[in-house]
């Protein structure tokens, strides 16, 4: 298999896991309540007006973020080089991640899982994209 064609599946595979998140927003706040606070071990999930808005809104903001990397792979010769962009920001994200959830109090597994996995996800779509391109291996 090519760079090329690993990048292009692990750029599906971005989008289809973060698209997940859209059904999520319907999810209803009991459900959440209780995957926060059994399945989690995070106590009990505030039931106010801010935390129904994050909740929801992060998972739109995921599925929103699935479908534009979906697009890129659908059409793949016209934005493939929007790659790079995107392997740029989740490496800045999973460090911002990282700090917020290291701010907020997550579990250890959490914090050393979630960040630091999106910054490799990013390096190693930013190490696919340039392998692709010095080997003239690239869709053109």
């Amino acid at each position: 298999m090519t760079a090329d064609r690993l990048l292009w599946w692990l750029m599906r595979l971005d989008a289809c896991v973060v698209l997940c998140a859209a059904p999520c927003a319907l999810l209803p706040f009991e459900w959440m309540s209780t995957v926060h606070r059994d399945w989690l071990g995070l106590g009990e999930l505030p039931d106010a007006v801010i935390t129904r808005y994050m909740a929801r809104s992060l998972s739109l903001l995921y599925a929103l973020h699935g479908a534009v990397v979906f697009t890129i792979t659908v059409r793949w010769r016209e934005y493939r080089s929007m790659v790079p962009v995107l392997a740029y920001l989740h490496t800045a994200l999973g460090a911002g991640v990282f700090l917020a959830d290291l701010n907020a109090g997550v579990p250890w597994w959490w914090a050393a899982s979630e960040g630091p996995g999106v910054v490799a996800f990013g390096l190693v779509k930013l190490f696919l994209y340039r392998r692709a391109s010095r080997t003239g291996t690239a869709v053109s």
